[in-house]
């Protein structure tokens, strides 16, 4: 399979800072240029199935793409859906500090481990966003292009998953990018980054 995969485009929401994983917002002016970038990026490059999440910000992200690509599959998944932070959604890092000291505090120290009340918490994440991936076998085993079009979270998941070794932390997929796979059943292969 050769995949390719983009973050969504800037909502208010990532301009402010905060979480906000479940909460279903539109992208901003910003995340509406980045989309119709990324589209110009792609025009020339074949796209076989769209696969995206069941949000918004995806959809709208994912939309001037397939226009492009007016014969491209698309797929809207949910568990390709970013991670839930529970009662932390709408607040920004001082906010959380200042409501909840002990739980941000605990969260900074276990990230995988520690999750607000109400949180989706990291390893059931995990084991959502890698059953889609174990799901699309059938594309990891064909030759056609897939574009991926999820979130911060989900595209650092997916990508750990392949390169163990890589800092959960440091992977940057930047909006209006798109970076390449060239993934098999056994292994992937890192072509490109934030293209």
């Amino acid at each position: 399979m050769h995949l390719l995969v983009t973050r969504h485009g800037e909502t208010a929401l990532n301009k402010q800072k905060k979480f906000y994983g479940s909460l279903d917002c539109p992208v901003d002016a910003l995340g509406e240029s980045q989309a119709a970038q990324l589209a110009e990026k792609l025009t020339n490059v074949p796209i076989d199935v769209t696969l995206r999440s069941d949000m918004l910000r995806t959809a709208q992200t994912a939309a001037p793409i397939i226009a492009t690509h007016p014969t491209t599959e698309v797929r809207v998944d949910a568990r390709l859906n970013e991670m839930g932070f529970g009662k932390w959604e709408g607040l920004n890092a001082d906010e959380i500090q200042a409501a909840y000291p002990q739980d941000w505090q605990t969260w900074l120290d276990h990230p995988f481990e520690a999750f607000p009340t109400g949180a989706e918490s990291y390893p059931v994440f995990k084991t959502r966003v890698l059953a889609a991936l174990d799901d699309y076998q059938e594309l990891i085993n064909s030759d056609l292009t897939v574009l991926l079009v999820a979130h911060l979270g989900t595209l650092r998941t997916w990508h750990q998953h392949w390169f163990p070794d890589t800092t959960y932390w440091d992977l940057h997929f930047e909006a209006g990018c798109y970076s390449t796979y060239e993934v098999t059943a056994t292994e992937a292969t890192l072509t490109g980054l934030n293209l």
